[in-house]
């Protein structure tokens, strides 16, 4: 403890006058007097309060001292000493991903805790809380006052996408102002390989080291058979331990189930033949496990694309990545193409973006391309949910178009977009590059026919807040979001990307006398569980190392007590005289 204002210790002669006062005041001779005049009222008041009355005579002097103490302990601020927390200025990065609610309680509550037990321990320093994302968000800003924290870190919900957690550190980096900042990252696990290079700042990782049981559905599919539909469900089993439990499928009134039993760390095709023509279908798996969120995945039932037509001047590798996938392929020469609508066209006509039949674009016939070396980076697209282009390689990209969103990109310059109407641009020849090589060739061009091809009852797939350009147009310009019979939401034409909502699940697209559905998933990253340790990274240079507690309020409290029962006493000395 300490005092911070040791010149008001002078008030201390207050209570020691009254002391003063105490021994030289007048004192009075008990003597008896013949009267019961106020017997009655005397016994009243003893027997009431017989303690009271033995110290009556003195407690009043008690009191006033302890008063007046009080009020010189006050006055001269004493206060407790606490060592803080490192650092002058506090970020927190918190991680509102999918995997966060795994666990009960959840990982992410745990976390809302640990933040909240650091703003206790800040004594008043800054602190800033960022969100994780796509699109990195803060959720409070350099702010000093505990209880606004509090608030703050208490309605922080999990927003179900990927985390990008070193998208985001760059992003709290651009924040720091000196090296007195300490970045305190709240996640389940983070390599601590990732944050090697970054040996100017000081970061502290909280993670989970508990490991939790999970059995995830990975993927679900549905094609059509001769005999109606056919699903393959994919779940695996990441705990460590063998689980049981059920596989259920159903659409509308439909149910079917079948039984399950992982060994630890196993993965199955889980199929199921013979099902009736429903559109919509709901796989969900019945264990006992500490994540939810994984266990259930939706399916819509689309019309196949079972032809394309090719450039016949595109080399003749593309028509044979098309054939491998099954569908019906027709070369035709350039000039052909506008009598042709509804059928896809591969092309490197980018006239042909004006038709309304849907685009795959490969290459450009109105541009010179130029080399490039680099590595593939891509977005979170369903383009790219069972195509990875890791190992893929390109020498040279044309130039990108302006207006259309860019997916795909190497040294910063675009690869693959999306133009406004949806149609798909592979900036490259064929022949540039080694992609036809590679798996993820014919992988790509299923998942682009199923994109450029799909039903007009539905808008596609998604992930939690992914922005994307979607083929809406409508008179009114407007579209409004529904979940069940709530509403999530409106989308306006023209004013940005359309942004999927946050939670998984299917919802209704309504605009223009037209309804269209669409299924928010879970990205593959968000249906793995991972534990780490927890560790500090660095030393910020920290000028205030202890932060102190005033003692006066709780001074004053007492004081206000002792005036309260002072008042009391003399109340009930002058009813005895």
């Amino acid at each position: 403890m300490g005092i911070a204002n040791w010149i008001w210790i002078w008030t201390a002669i207050m209570p020691l006058a009254v002391f003063l006062y105490y021994f030289f005041r007048k004192k009075y001779q008990n003597k008896n007097v013949s009267s019961v005049l106020f017997w009655q009222e005397m016994m009243k008041e003893i027997q009431a309060s017989p303690y009271l009355k033995k110290l009556q005579h003195h407690l009043l002097f008690y009191l006033q001292m302890a008063a007046l103490l009080l009020c010189v302990f006050g006055l001269i601020e004493p206060y407790w000493e606490s060592e803080t927390v490192q650092g002058n200025e506090l970020i927190f990065i918190v991680d509102t991903s999918a995997s966060m609610l795994a666990g009960s309680p959840s990982r992410f509550d745990q976390q809302k805790t640990a933040m909240a037990e650091l703003v206790g321990q800040a004594g008043g320093k800054p602190v800033t809380v960022i969100k994780t994302g796509q699109t990195p968000e803060v959720a409070v800003r350099e702010e000093r006052d505990q209880k606004k924290l509090l608030a703050s870190i208490e309605n922080l919900e999990v927003n179900y996408e990927e985390a990008q957690m070193d998208q985001t550190i760059l992003f709290a980096e651009s924040l720091v102002k000196d090296e007195s900042t300490v970045i305190h990252i709240f996640t389940d696990a983070f390599a601590r390989e990732a944050l090697a290079s970054k040996t100017e700042q000081s970061f502290v990782v909280h993670s989970s080291s508990e490991k939790l049981a999970n059995a995830s559905i990975r993927q679900f599919g549905l094609s059509q058979s001769e005999k109606g539909l056919r699903a393959i469900v994919q779940v695996v089993n990441e705990s460590e331990e063998q689980m049981k439990g059920t596989v259920t499928l159903s659409a509308g009134g439909v149910s079917k189930e079948a039984e399950l039993e992982l060994q630890a760390g196993e993965e199955r095709l889980v199929p199921f033949e013979n099902l009736p023509a429903e559109d919509l279908w709901t796989a969900e798996i019945q264990v006992n496990d500490d994540y939810a969120a994984d266990n259930r995945m939706l399916s819509f039932v689309q019309q196949e694309s079972t032809g394309v037509v090719v450039d016949s001047s595109l080399h003749s590798l593309v028509s044979k990545g098309f054939e491998s996938i099954g569908m019906e392929v027709a070369a035709a020469d350039p000039s052909q193409f506008k009598d042709r609508t509804g059928s896809m066209l591969a092309t490197n006509q980018t006239e042909l973006f004006d038709l309304n039949s849907p685009i795959l674009l490969i290459g450009r016939n109105d541009a010179e391309a130029a080399e490039v070396s680099g590595a593939i980076e891509t977005t979170s697209h369903p383009l790219f949910t069972y195509a990875d282009l890791e190992n893929v390689y390109v020498s040279a990209l044309y130039p990108g178009f302006d207006a259309y969103e860019t997916i795909a990109e190497i040294d910063g310059k675009p690869f693959i977009q999306l133009s406004p109407k949806g149609d798909i641009a592979i900036l490259s020849d064929i022949q540039s590059t080694n992609w036809p090589l590679d798996p993820s060739f014919p992988l790509f061009l299923w998942s682009a026919a199923n994109e450029l091809t799909g039903s007009e009852a539905f808008l596609g797939y998604f992930q939690p807040n992914e922005h994307r350009s979607v083929p809406l147009a409508s008179d009114a310009g407007e579209w409004e979001l529904f979940k069940g019979k709530e509403y999530v939401g409106s989308y306006l034409e023209g004013e940005g990307p359309f942004i999927a909502p946050a939670e998984p699940g299917v919802y209704e697209v309504n605009g223009d006398g037209r309804s269209m559905q669409m299924i928010v998933q879970l990205s593959s990253e968000e249906k793995t569980l991972a534990s780490g340790a927890s560790y500090a990274i660095g030393q910020a240079s920290e000028e205030d190392e202890t932060i102190h507690y005033p003692l006066i309020p709780w001074a004053i409290a007492i004081v206000l007590l002792l005036l309260l029962v002072e008042w009391e006493v003399y109340r009930r000395g002058i009813a005895i005289r």
